[in-house]
């Protein structure tokens, strides 16, 4: 019995083969044999083998009447061999003299029925070479072998006795099959890195890109064949996600190169991706959490979204969820917090080295095709990986950069554009508002509007009404606001130093109206860092008339979180004149604890409050005194928009969002199995 058999399909290679035989017949473990199977090649390969025959008696020529496909000349080669292991050259590649020597030994010692040789060498036409880097993964799990099978030898009897073989009639894919069936099945893959294996790349890069219709449905079969495959097969979870992942990456890679071509390409393959998701569909969801926001967080809007949002995706036991950071930051502080300190945290570069003296590093560990699914809360970062596994899903909180772009630093542009240039038709959005999501089909027209659904946001925290002038006292004690600025008040709570909100005009309309209506004792208190800033640009406004109103315009400075909803509920109104809102939290954390509130009409805003505040132009003084004058000296309708604000809060929960959200990834990521 030889050691190895070497099957060698041959067609139209009269060029190239007697280098690859060459490379075959003078290896150093003389005992094999070399079965070569004319596959009824025009040219003058079969006389070339003829020619090598009678100078070599262990090779055997197999001579096909008809061209039947590399395929089934590998099958024919494999019923005749007689060998103890077998492996595969193409007719047009060629070997190390002692690849078959060296692979021999490490099975014989190793008792695996499989041996892999060395990461296989591409060699191109016009002369560079390349590496295609695939052992240190086969390492870590032996189902990541699914290409460079000609590399390896394999046990026969174990390739016989599972009847492993390569699929016939496909265009594309015949060598995967047998790769991933035999990774499957094999008990281990031994590997040996000083074997190598040449694969000479003939065709130039618009052929080999450029697919027809035939050999997209070949690859359509051939991703069913291993599919189906993979299903029927006892896989732990970890093997599973692997390949599947695997899988559908390949899919994505594939559609987006050869769809390029032909949109019905492309909708073919898209469709195939989403079969394939369809069906390996399974919980738990394994959810990363994009964490970048509660790093050295600024606690606005945007936090409290993402915050909430991930306390309650911690309650649906259907999600596995791990938090993901692009580097390593220091994340010390979450071990305080009752909703991050638990979960896992993955990493997708490391800095190594000082401060002034690293490098970046990539986290081998750290695979994000094992993931279903992605979530992004925040504009401020976005997955770096050109894949739909795991499938992407953003929260879209506004498009104010495209708007009023002045507004923000060069550092806030730049991370919004990274995260805009990312939308694709491929991600899944949620917007805040249906004012947002036309914001953004506006200024974006690769996005799906299919997969664009309204997520109405919640507030920062449960805001209720808290009327008690005790408590009230205390709190202002603790701001250290005088007496002399006591009593009535309009609070403002948010981000002051953002022109957007547009406090500087809220607080010249509050002037104009205790002036014009000469009220002494109406203040303005601001909740937020920024206040005194504020305070001393109407010193510079004003001038000389400044002391008058002074004491009215009332900075608080920041506001710790259980102090807000003393604040907001004491308040005798509130107003929010802010110029764009992709949602608007502030008016309706007002109305949840149960105060009047006037609001500007534009965006968002209207969506949220209804017809329970009074709306006002935000660039209209003398609307606004208006309505300050309305809605201060009318108890009654005061009385009316506290009634309403309180049940038109009720329609916005994080419970609501988060259970859409919840159930839309579940749609997606199950082809609809799942619906609610």
């Amino acid at each position: 019995m030889p050691k190895v058999s070497v099957i060698i399909p041959v067609y139209n290679t009269e060029k190239y083969i007697r280098k690859c035989l060459d490379s075959v017949c003078n290896q150093t473990l003389s005992d094999i044999e070399i079965i070569c199977v004319n596959d009824c090649s025009p040219d003058n390969s079969l006389e070339i083998l003829k020619e090598y025959a009678q100078k070599d008696n262990r090779i055997k020529i197999i001579d096909f009447k008809e061209n039947k496909g590399a395929a089934v000349a590998r099958n024919k080669g494999i019923d005749e061999a007689t060998g103890e292991f077998v492996g595969f050259v193409d007719s047009d590649d060629f070997i190390d003299l002692d690849f078959y020597e060296k692979l021999y030994v490490k099975a014989v010692k190793g008792g695996a029925e499989v041996v892999k040789g060395s990461d296989m060498k591409i060699l191109h036409q016009d002369g560079h070479a390349e590496i295609d880097l695939q052992n240190e993964k086969i390492k870590k799990n032996k189902i990541n072998f699914w290409c460079q099978y000609t590399t390896a030898i394999y046990k026969r009897e174990f390739i016989l006795k599972n009847d492993i073989k390569f699929p016939m009639g496909l265009l594309v894919g015949e060598d995967p099959v047998f790769a991933i069936k035999t990774a499957f099945l094999c008990n281990k893959i031994d590997i040996i890195n000083d074997a190598q294996y040449y694969y000479a790349r003939r065709e130039n890069s618009l052929n080999s890109e450029y697919w027809n219709i035939d050999k997209v449905d070949s690859y359509i079969e051939y991703i069913n064949i291993v599919t189906s495959f993979a299903l029927n097969q006892d896989l732990s979870d970890n093997d599973y996600r692997i390949f599947f992942g695997w899988v559908l990456n390949d899919i994505f890679c594939t559609r987006n190169a050869k769809g390029k071509y032909d949109s019905e390409y492309y909708n073919k393959l898209n469709q195939l991706y989403n079969d394939v998701r369809s069906k390996i569909f399974k919980f738990p969801i394994k959810l990363l959490y994009d964490a970048k926001i509660f790093v050295k967080p600024d606690k606005r809007g945007i936090y409290w979204v993402a915050y909430n949002i991930l306390k309650e995706l911690k309650k649906d036991k259907r999600f596995e969820i791990t938090l993901w950071l692009e580097g390593y930051c220091n994340i010390s502080e979450w071990k305080k917090d009752e909703v991050l300190k638990d979960l896992n945290v993955v990493y997708s570069y490391f800095a190594l080295g000082e401060k002034t003296n690293y490098k970046i590093v990539k986290n081998k560990n750290f695979n994000p095709l094992y993931y279903d699914a992605y979530f992004n809360p925040a504009h401020n970062a976005q997955f770096s990986f050109n894949c739909m596994r795991p499938a992407i899903f953003n929260v879209l909180h506004d498009t104010i950069p495209m708007l009023k772009e002045p507004w923000f630093t060069r550092e806030q542009t730049i991370n919004f554009w990274k995260f805009y240039s990312k939308l694709t038709s491929d991600v899944n959005c949620f917007c805040v508002s249906q004012s947002c999501k036309e914001g953004f089909l506006r200024f974006f027209d690769k996005l799906d509007e299919e997969k664009m659904i309204v997520a109405y946001n919640s507030t920062a925290q449960n805001f209720y009404p808290e009327k008690d002038l005790n408590s009230l006292n205390s709190v202002l004690d603790k701001y250290n606001v005088k007496p002399s600025s006591r009593g009535d008040y309009i609070f403002y709570f948010g981000a002051v130093n953002d022109p957007r909100k547009n406090i500087i005009f809220n607080i010249k309309c509050f002037i104009e109206f205790i002036r014009k209506n000469n009220i002494q004792n109406l203040y303005f208190y601001i909740g937020g860092l920024g206040g005194d800033i504020v305070k001393e640009k109407f010193r510079m406004l004003y001038g000389v008339e400044y002391p008058e109103f002074e004491k009215y315009i009332v900075p608080l400075g920041f506001v710790d979180d259980e102090d807000v909803n003393r604040l907001y509920s004491n308040s005798k109104f509130f107003s929010f004149l802010s110029l764009y809102e992709g949602f608007g939290m502030p008016p309706l954390e007002a109305m949840q604890a149960g105060v009047p509130v006037v609001c500007a009409n534009n965006s968002s805003l209207p969506e949220v409050v209804g017809d329970s505040a009074i709306l006002v132009d935000a660039s209209n003084k003398n609307d606004i005194v208006k309505a300050f004058e309305k809605v201060y000296y009318d108890e009654k309708l005061r009385n009316e928009l506290v009634e309403k604000g309180l049940e038109r809060a009720k329609m916005f929960t994080w419970s609501k969002t988060v259970q859409l959200i919840s159930n839309k990834i579940i749609k997606v990521l199950s082809g609809g199995k799942y619906d609610s």
